[in-house]
């Protein structure tokens, strides 16, 4: 499947994944706002550091490298420049700068001094929230078939599910992850279609 092709499924398979315990353990630690060491292409420099923020909630350095140190906020920013439809990488840019106005509105905490648990918590309230009642996603998604401008409900919707699937993806198609995370062998000798899995073996790389 093309990148494009790829990249346009996502946002509705997240459900599962993200409502699992694997990412939600007792995270510590302070996520102060990330310095952007590259260029961007399509976010600014604020949003990129914002991105990052969020990218780690989702997917913390813990034995394993994060988001961040995995490269996914400057991925996800070239795929909006280059792979995302116009108005499809507006509805991402538009929801992570309500998701954080709605974030500064709502918690205790600003989001620029939020830990890493507190936006984990946070992303995770969205899925309990859509999890709770069916119609949240099952309107958005009838709403994305039509033209006309979104509001900032959809656009919010449209990034928090996009952002979940879209880091998870990015991460585990790292070159970071797939060498140094799951199981990586440089130079196959043969292909094997179907190997037994015990129990705590990695997952192969594609890398």
């Amino acid at each position: 499947m093309e990148r494009r092709e790829a990249l346009k499924n996502l946002g509705f398979g997240s459900m599962a994944l993200f409502t699992s315990t694997v990412f939600f353990g007792a995270l510590q630690g302070c996520a102060s706002a990330t310095e952007v060491d590259w260029e961007p292409a399509y976010l600014s420099s604020e949003e990129v550091s914002q991105l990052g923020k969020i990218c780690e909630g989702i997917m913390p350095k813990t034995s394993t490298p994060g988001a961040i140190e995995a490269g996914v906020p400057s991925h996800l920013d070239s795929a909006l420049a280059n792979i995302y439809k116009d108005r499809e990488a507006e509805y991402f840019k538009r929801g992570l700068n309500v998701f954080v106005a709605n974030f500064d509105a709502n918690q205790e905490v600003s989001f620029d001094k939020a830990t890493i648990e507190q936006m984990t918590d946070v992303i995770s309230s969205y899925f309990d929230k859509y999890e709770a009642d069916k119609d949240i996603l099952r309107n958005y998604r009838a709403e994305f078939r039509k033209e006309g401008v979104k509001d900032d409900v959809f656009v919010e919707t449209y990034f928090v599910t996009n952002v979940v699937d879209s880091t998870i993806w990015s991460y585990f198609s790292s070159e970071l992850v797939g060498k140094e995370v799951m199981a990586y062998d440089p130079i196959p000798m043969k292909y094997e279609g179907c190997i037994p899995y015990e129990p705590g073996q990695k997952a192969w790389s594609n890398v």
